[in-house]
């Protein structure tokens, strides 16, 4: 007898599965609906593995159409440099410091994001003190002594000779006033500080053979 009611249970189950497709409910109402009631058979199916796509990284917005004048051009002496910590707009509707400095060749001028290539900290060993002290003819990280064309922002000597600093389009227009374009940021937002340091503490920084011994301070705006 169980070998007789194993083969009619199968034979009932093989008959559902070929009435009523994977998931038959719609099948099962069908017969449902004609009175024929028959056997209802669910079979769940496998759930697949939904993965969530990785979060997007927020980005710097791109390039506006607008000209920012950020200072006077006699605010920057020859074969010196000036730092301004900005506010980027980012493409997630926030506004982030962004850090860049302004170098002065002659009568030229050329801005550059604050950041060297080889390791992204800052490039001024002194506030405001971006050239290499000897000769003032290169720009120089204070950090690790890597020395960058100024006119090229290509690093000429150094851990990252090659490579190049993030350059931004600077003019002098009309007025005397040093302009940057192709960017995007708020000239009126507040402008939060740099890199905060205790002022009375001191560090050896080095650059290519020889030291500078550089007194740490805020960098404000």
């Amino acid at each position: 007898m169980t070998d007789e009611t194993d083969q009619k249970d199968q034979a009932v189950e093989k008959e559902a599965e070929e009435k009523f497709p994977i998931g038959g409910c719609a099948g099962a109402h069908a017969e449902f609906r004609k009175g024929n009631f028959g056997t209802f058979v669910m079979r769940a199916q496998p759930v697949p593995n939904i993965v969530p796509p990785p979060p997007i990284a927020a980005k710097p917005l791109p390039p506006n159409d607008e000209i920012y004048a950020v200072c006077a051009k006699k605010e920057i002496g020859d074969r010196r440099g000036k730092s301004f910590p900005l506010m980027r707009r980012w493409d997630d509707g926030k506004l982030r410091p962004w850090d860049i400095f302004i170098a002065r060749f002659g009568k030229q001028y050329f801005a550059y994001e604050n950041a060297c290539p080889h390791s992204g900290q800052r490039l001024d060993w002194e506030k405001n003190n971006f050239y290499e002290p000897n000769y003032m003819k290169v720009l120089m990280c204070g950090k690790h002594g890597a020395q960058f064309d100024v006119e090229t922002g290509v690093c000429i000597s150094g851990p990252c000779e090659g490579q190049r600093l993030t350059s931004i389009l600077c003019f002098v227009d009309d007025d005397g006033d040093v302009c940057l374009t192709g960017i995007n940021i708020d000239l009126d937002a507040d402008v939060e500080p740099v890199k905060v340091v205790d002022p009375n503490s001191d560090e050896v920084l080095e650059n290519n053979g020889f030291k500078l011994q550089s007194t740490k301070r805020e960098f404000f705006k």
